[in-house]
């Protein structure tokens, strides 16, 4: 059931990240970083470390989306 959430808002944060209103775009980095969080512990649960990491590295690069925007 987690997984589908993390997918639900995965989709939801590329929405608002493809959405040509621009205030909304932190919003969207901020839910793509709650998502692709998600994703990390899902990965690292599995044992999967190579996606894991790179999840991880998505976080980050999602935390200074939002950081470039304020």
């Amino acid at each position: 059931m987690a997984r589908w959430i993390a997918f639900l808002l995965t989709m939801f944060g590329a929405w608002l990240l493809t959405n040509t209103n621009i205030s909304l775009f932190s919003l969207g980095w901020f839910i793509s970083a709650v998502s692709t969080g998600m994703w990390t512990y899902f990965a690292y649960r599995d044992g999967d470390t190579p996606r894991a990491l790179m999840e991880f590295l998505f976080v980050i690069i999602c935390i200074r989306g939002i950081y470039n925007f304020y």
